[in-house]
């Protein structure tokens, strides 16, 4: 199955609602946001939020990947693959 921009863009709406919810220092949020740098997220509210995460788009999120996040963007491309390989 292939991602249409659609797609991207729901899990985006989806994704910068919950970062809204869960940042420590919340602010306008686009797909170059940093997650740590920009909005304040620490361990513990990464795992917070990472627990919404997979009930909503019905996904388990490797621990493994958290590594690799940096902007909104890394972190919707991530779910949108793990969307596609369920």
């Amino acid at each position: 199955m292939i991602m249409t921009s659609t797609q991207y863009d729901d899990i985006f709406l989806k994704v910068t609602a919950l970062l809204q919810e869960y940042a420590p220092q919340p602010g306008p949020i686009d797909e170059d946001t940093e997650l740590i740098d920009d909005l304040g997220f620490d361990s513990l509210r990464v795992m917070e939020m990472l627990h919404d995460v997979e009930d909503v788009f019905d996904i388990t999120y490797p621990l493994n990947d958290l590594s690799d996040l940096r902007t909104v963007k890394d972190f919707v491309m991530q779910i949108q693959h793990l969307v596609r390989n369920n």
